[in-house]
């Protein structure tokens, strides 16, 4: 979802954009395609050496946290190891990094976390990033980490948070709203304009960059349904400790962003403001775009 999203702004602002993809070709008008699997030894240093970007933004992971739990050495590889050889990779060419990180580096017992507060990931996906993050300011200590969460729409065919909700929403089907599990998500069309914004500024260190509300799971489904014109009553209430999920999640994720606040002078966009322009992208030709991304990489 981010990389493609970020490949269409990026162009869309002017910036000459290589996009790395591991099995196929990138399809988008202005982009350049480069096939690299960036978790292979070596692999990284050969795309950075033959592109020499100036920023490189590394949004490869595996962010199924159910999936992480079962398979923590391949957790571990793509979103710590993978990491690492990225960041030694930009280094070497004098590429600026922005390292994207997540919100699960926190335990979530008590939420509004800033830069400040000591990470205490619970689950194996939360452990992997957080060994992410650490890998990469040691290989560049100049690197930038957003720790985020997002929401909006996938190039590829599999749902984020949102799509799920719309996709049963629309066919009229219940579906749980976890109350008990609280973040902090920002359009990730809103999370691209900043990321960039950052880059040209010259970030470096950890920021948190969320959108500026903190809600339940629950409320989020509700806000989404009602801004597309949905029934909010098929949102139903729901508890994420009943939910036998395999990956322990933590209950208050909110992230506060005043260190970029302060930055930028401005405050970040809210939910509302999000889920509107998240509902005119999908009347629009941007979505043609998209899921032209997505059928070059199934192609």
């Amino acid at each position: 979802m981010l990389g493609a999203n970020l490949v269409l702004h990026a162009a869309d602002e002017g910036h000459r954009v290589i996009a790395s993809s591991r099995l196929q070709p990138i399809a988008a008008e202005g982009v350049e395609s480069a096939l690299a699997d960036l978790s292979l030894p070596g692999e990284a240093r050969r795309m950075l050496q033959t592109f020499r970007p100036e920023w490189v933004v590394h949004c490869a992971a595996l962010t199924d946290l159910d999936r992480c739990e079962g398979e923590p050495e391949l957790a571990f590889k793509l979103n710590a190891e993978m990491a690492e050889m990225v960041a030694h990779a930009s280094r070497r060419v004098g590429a600026r990094l922005l390292q994207i990180s997540t919100d699960a580096v926190f335990d979530g017992h008590r939420g509004a976390y800033t830069e400040a507060d000591k990470p205490a990931p619970r689950n194996v996906y939360g452990k992997a990033k957080l060994a992410g993050e650490q890998a990469v300011i040691q290989a560049d200590p100049s690197a930038l980490i957003v720790r985020t969460n997002f929401f909006g729409w996938n190039a590829q065919a599999k749902h984020g948070l949102a799509e799920w909700f719309l996709s049963e929403l629309k066919e009229k089907h219940e579906c749980p709203g976890f109350t008990d599990a609280w973040f902090s998500p920002i359009l990730v069309n809103d999370l691209c304009s900043l990321m960039l914004r950052m880059l040209e500024a010259g970030f470096s260190g950890v920021y948190h960059v969320p959108g500026a509300d903190c809600v339940s799971k629950y409320e989020f489904g509700v806000r989404l349904a009602r801004e597309f014109g949905l029934d909010p009553t098929l949102v139903m209430q729901a508890s994420v400790k009943g939910a036998n999920l395999a990956a322990p999640r933590g209950e208050q994720l909110c992230l506060r962003a005043e260190r970029l606040i302060g930055a930028f002078g401005e405050e970040l966009p809210g939910l509302a403001r999000g889920l509107t322009k998240f509902k005119n992208l999908w009347d629009s030709e941007y979505m043609e775009r998209l899921r032209a991304v997505a059928r070059s990489q199934s192609s």
